[in-house]
């Protein structure tokens, strides 16, 4: 289906119909409430809380965007994502099986895990199907790259490879869900090799002129924010934007938010919101991974600006091509951006599926062997060389 940008995403229809559509949907799976948290800041971002008190895992989702709907549907979702990573995981094709005795198309280990993993060829795993974004050959992936949550097993087994959100996605379609999906694994490659400080363009916010973005941050500026946005180039020539904010009233925190999408704008919108979405996360102490220094008196000053050059947006924009076009067609753009960069085709594994499937929205898995990933998602700020 053709995507349309509605104000900072790239949608078949717009966030108020996706969220008309969601909202009866949401005791299905466990959710309690949507709550509205934007006035619990003065930024006027707007920012929502998914709650799911029965979540085997994180029991609260966060939700962002340049709009109430928009952020309504990116918390529901999230929340829905999750739940299905925890309970809609396809039945195994080939249980209690080591890796070199399948045909896979990719190395086991190099899919996502912690360091230190224990995770080899020979390991027996679960395995479940899984198909090429394109069109290809049904292959498998570990049913432990995919499940979130802990499960009770009569025999002793290793919980391996160690599954993340990473490459989680929902859309509403299945196509529009693959994007999202492919975006994540790509932001949060990008992400981990971010530590040099020539790796990154600063952006000079003064020439952000598209609409959406340049209200961001006007609101941002008028509320008395030290902010710094960046562009990361990078081995898939996907956009990824990174955005670190602070101000007075969390002294001791520099928060941060990244966004990757095929349309520039689109990935600095997402960078500004998930920035907002952070610092209202602290303000709530609704996740149970908040980091206690966040909440410690701190210097009551800004940190220093980077003394790099600043680069000005549509230096930046102009070198990508036009995101319009289907749903289908950007999931197959950034599919080969990552097969050729990592030498691995991206593999799907659908969560909406038989009993599960709707006509509402679809979910999925994406694993991507071969791309980096950190355990715990960060948005690092590159330190100034001395």
């Amino acid at each position: 289906m053709r995507t349309h940008c509605f104000d900072g995403t790239h949608r078949t229809r717009p966030p108020e119909q996706t969220w008309q559509a969601v909202k009866p949907l949401l005791p299905r799976y466990g959710i309690t409430r949507v709550a509205d948290v934007t006035g619990l800041d003065d930024l006027g971002i707007p920012v929502t809380m998914a709650a799911r008190p029965l979540a085997r895992t994180l029991s609260v989702a966060q939700g962002k965007g340049t709009t109430l709907d928009a952020a309504r549907v990116s918390g529901a979702l999230e929340a829905i994502e999750v739940w299905h990573a925890e309970r809609a995981i396809p039945d195994a094709s080939v249980p209690q099986a080591p890796a070199c005795a399948l045909h896979l198309p990719y190395a086991v280990t190099d899919l996502e895990q912690h360091p230190g993993s224990l995770l080899t060829h020979r390991v027996l795993l679960d395995w479940i199907p899984a198909r090429p974004v394109a069109d290809g050959a049904e292959t498998l992936v570990p049913e432990h790259a995919v499940r979130l949550g802990r499960t009770v097993h009569n025999d002793w087994r290793l919980h391996l490879p160690s599954a993340s959100t990473n490459g989680l996605g929902s859309g509403n379609t299945r196509a529009e869900a693959i994007v999202h999906g492919l975006c994540e694994v790509i932001e949060r490659d990008v992400l981990s090799a971010l530590t040099a400080p020539g790796h990154a363009e600063i952006v000079d916010p003064a020439t952000v002129t598209v609409p959406y973005c340049a209200a961001l941050l006007e609101r941002l500026t008028e509320r008395g924010c030290w902010l710094e946005l960046r562009h990361v180039p990078n081995r898939f020539a996907v956009p990824v934007v990174c955005c670190h904010l602070w101000r007075e009233d969390q002294s001791a925190a520099v928060v941060a938010g990244s966004g990757a999408h095929p349309d520039p704008d689109i990935a600095m919108s997402r960078a500004i919101t998930e920035a907002a979405q952070t610092r209202l996360t602290l303000i709530n102490g609704s996740r149970e991974d908040n980091q206690p220094f966040t909440y410690r008196p701190g210097p009551h000053r800004p940190p220093e600006h980077s003394t790099a050059h600043l680069t000005p947006w549509p230096a930046v924009t102009g070198r990508y091509p036009s995101a319009a076009g289907t749903d289908t067609q950007m999931a197959l753009h950034l599919a080969a951006a990552v097969a050729s960069s990592s030498g691995n085709v991206p593999l799907v594994v659908d969560l909406t599926w038989g009993p599960y499937e709707r006509a509402e929205f679809a979910v999925v898995k994406v694993c991507a062997p071969g791309l980096r990933h950190t355990a715990r998602h960060t948005v690092p700020r590159p330190k100034e060389a001395s």
